[in-house]
């Protein structure tokens, strides 16, 4: 992806597009191309300290400056409180994303390219600067400044009194504070120990309060060096300390392109749409390493967390359409290990603080069940099904008793059914002072939707490894569902109620009835399932997603905007998610097979919106009235997984008008 001089002459064009790269550990660099940090989780180097779930901002940012025929250019960019200051975005020219994110600084006849690259499997950031022109030779001073903080805080200098100190040994400047370490390493010039605070750096793009918006960042000192034309100097940030010469770095860099190149080199959707390759190299950053060091999802950025749902949501379109599916195997192996280990239950995620696994979803299983099945569909080969058989058998029977750690249980109509208010239970778990943003309670429609197309599964898995008695079993309470859920979900609107808990019924108009459609086995006849997608088209479609509450509705909020209480309850209360869309399409093209035109409309503005915001990303979720701006993370495992699951599976390649 190339970005010129006009997609990056004002700060709100440059700060409003990121860059993103990371480690496969779970390790990242993550700011705007511009330089300036706007959210509290951006910073050139974060990692996960002894492999913990917790993400930790070592180093924010450095700051450059240039001097040339006697005058001083600051090509760094920061938004304080009060004003945006140095304003070095004036002196970008051009920059590139692929392979590595390149940004070109061009002042009169200097030109001087500066490149960001995380070499794999090492917790460190690598900057190399190299001076492509330049009349004369030009000093250039390099000042980090260091956060040691986890990503979800910020600092402040009244509080932290004398909590930094900084050593120089060795061209290695080492940085103690807040229980952190952090060691800078420049391949040229010298260090001198000059400490400042940089106060009030303001974190415009933080959806929280103004005050929590603010840090103060500490910087130890400067690196001072010359550089004269085809000079290449490397900047090394880590959390251990490294010293390596010029040679060694530039393989490295060579190894990290080819290692980028290589991470779509199998996918079977390149050729299908221009953007579907920015799309690949984006999911290829939602894969890490969990805390034990096997191969996991993450949820996105800045989030990166560890969520069952999310993995196997975003796992057919992350996994499957870059052709890993032996890595696919793997992750889903580690969660069925985790689930044998917690009383038969699917866990709903990791618990970022202590690394360990949590239990509060429903419908975790499920979405394991609709992940297996896709991966040994792309696989071709029953044998990771037999392979796994007794403990999906024991996953799914799990169901059918009292879940009490859930609040779960099967009732006599064969469905599924929640007996308290919790918003962790299902996905839209938002909640404002204790309360449930949206209030959700017993039989719940995607719960029982996903629930019956477990039991279609696993009674044709049944079928195929030759178990009858559980083929009987599913198969039975399969049709129990299949009878229940009209009668208990439809509704005489043309649609499909919410939920139901006896005489209490929630009939408002939300996406959730799309998965009794769209998954691949459903409990509803065509023409009802027409009528929903029909309904769900007119009244919930936007161009990024489908809305979470039908517009007309008295509690509707489309913006997120306000208050923070009022910013979450629009999350569930009308905003659109993508990942819906892509169950929506998979819905649509049911119905209208030859409308593969309409398909890639829906697919299309995409191809816009990863020229912002994260570059090459889809955002978790969007506003869902106009400007339809996009909130939560920047790059969304399940957004980006799902488009590229649709496109793979029910889309044909884009023709050209």
């Amino acid at each position: 992806m190339y970005l010129g001089k006009a997609d990056v002459n004002t700060f709100e064009k440059g700060a409003g597009r990121e860059f993103l790269v990371s480690n496969g550990q779970g390790g990242y660099g993550f700011s705007t191309v511009v330089g300036a940090n706007t959210r509290r989780e951006h910073g050139l180097l974060v990692v996960r300290k002894d492999r913990s779930a917790l993400s930790t901002v070592l180093v924010s940012k450095v700051e450059e400056t240039l001097f040339t025929r006697g005058k001083k250019y600051q090509l760094s960019t920061n938004q304080y409180k009060d004003v945006v200051y140095p304003d070095g975005f004036r002196y970008i020219q051009e920059y590139e994303s692929y392979p590595l994110p390149s940004t070109l600084f061009v002042i009169h006849s200097t030109l001087l390219k500066k490149t960001v690259f995380m070499p794999r499997d090492s917790q460190s950031t690598v900057i190399r600067y190299e001076l492509l022109a330049s009349p004369e030779s030009v000093q250039i001073e390099i000042r980090p400044l260091c956060a040691h903080r986890g990503v979800s805080t910020v600092n402040r200098k009244d509080t932290l009194g004398d909590a930094f100190q900084a050593e120089i040994r060795d061209r290695v400047m080492s940085v103690n504070g807040n229980g952190f370490q952090s060691h800078i390493y420049g391949t040229h010039g010298e260090w001198e120990y000059k400490p400042l605070w940089f106060e009030n750096v303001f974190y415009a793009q933080d959806e929280c309060g103004q005050q929590d918006r603010l840090e103060d960042l500490w910087s130890p000192g400067v690196l001072a060096l010359d550089m004269s034309e085809g000079d290449i100097v490397y900047l090394v940030a880590g959390s251990d300390p490294v010293t390596m010469e010029p040679d060694a770095l530039e393989r490295m860099g060579r190894e990290t392109i080819q290692w980028i190149k290589n991470r779509t080199h199998d996918s079977r959707i390149v050729e299908k749409a221009q953007f579907t390759s920015e799309l690949l190299q984006s999911a290829m950053h939602c894969f890490a390493k969990d805390t034990e060091g096997k191969p996991a999802i993450l949820t996105g950025y800045p989030s990166a967390r560890e969520s069952a749902r999310d993995t196997f949501v975003s796992l057919p379109g992350l996994s499957i359409t870059s052709g890993k599916i032996e890595t696919a195997v793997r992750i889903l192996e580690n969660w069925l290990e985790r689930s044998k280990c917690n009383n038969g239950i699917m866990p709903s995620e990791i618990d970022p603080a202590t690394g360990k696994c949590s239990t509060t979803a429903v419908d975790c299983g499920l979405w394991f069940i609709y992940a297996v099945d896709k991966v040994a569909e792309a696989a071709e080969s029953i044998e990771l099904v037999e392979r796994w058989w007794q403990d999906l058998k024991a996953l799914v029977e799990r169901y059918m008793k009292p879940v009490p750690e859930l609040d779960l249980r099967c009732d006599t109509d064969g469905l599924l059914s929640v007996s308290s208010d919790n918003p962790q239970r299902h996905w839209m778990n938002g909640s404002v002072n204790g309360k449930p943003v949206v209030s959700r309670k017993g039989k719940l429609v995607e719960v029982n939707s996903l629930w019956y197309y477990a039991l279609r599964k696993m009674e044709h898995f049944s079928e195929l490894l030759g178990d009858a008695d559980a083929q009987k079993t599913f198969g039975d309470l399969a049709e129990s569902v299949r009878e229940s859920f009209v009668k208990v979900f439809w509704s005489d609107k043309g649609y499909l109620k919410d939920w139901v808990d006896g005489e209490n019924v929630d009939d408002a108009l939300r996406c959730n009835q799309i998965l009794a459609v769209s998954l691949p086995v459903s409990p509803l006849d065509p023409e009802l399932g027409r009528s929903i997608t029909e309904t769900c088209w007119r009244e919930l479609y936007t161009t990024y997603g489908l809305r979470t509450l039908d517009a007309r509705h008295d509690k509707y909020k489309g913006r997120c905007e306000g208050r923070i209480d009022q910013r979450e309850k629009a999350r569930f209360r009308g905003m659109a998610w993508p990942w819906l869309l892509g169950q929506f399409i998979t819905a649509f093209l049911k119905f209208n097979p030859d409308r593969q035109d309409l398909a890639w409309c829906f697919v299309r503005p995409f191809k816009a919106h990863i020229r912002h915001g994260c570059l090459g990303g889809i955002a978790q979720n969007f506003d869902g009235s106009m400007p339809y701006c996009a909130h939560g993370d920047a790059l969304s495992a399940m957004s980006v997984g799902e488009i590229l699951r649709v496109i793979d599976e029910d889309l044909q390649k884009e023709r050209s008008v």
